[in-house]
């Protein structure tokens, strides 16, 4: 791979190795930039949301169809928290 020109240098964030600014991709250590969250982070949080919700109304009420809405709405809820927390751009390696 050619060298990128010295007036079109950006630094990776990982390694901070020189590349060129619009790559997706750092060509020394691998790490991509990713943009949203990722589906283990959207699975565990919408995961964490279902089951956390679920215990909460199961403390306040016997186990009934309450805890069944409860637990979609947490599910919901924790689909929207990734989605929220992880919304940026990222660089992963």
């Amino acid at each position: 791979m050619r060298k990128p020109e010295a007036n079109a240098i950006a630094l990776c964030p990982v390694c901070r190795q020189p590349m060129r600014p619009t790559s997706e991709k750092c060509p020394s250590c691998g790490a991509e930039r990713h943009y949203g969250p990722r589906g283990l982070e959207s699975a565990v949080c919408a995961f964490a949301g279902m089951v956390l919700l679920a215990a909460l109304s199961t403390l306040l009420l016997p186990i009934s169809l309450w805890t069944i809405m409860f637990a979609a709405i947490g599910l919901v809820a924790g689909f929207l928290f990734s989605h929220n927390r992880f919304s940026g751009d990222r660089w992963l390696k």
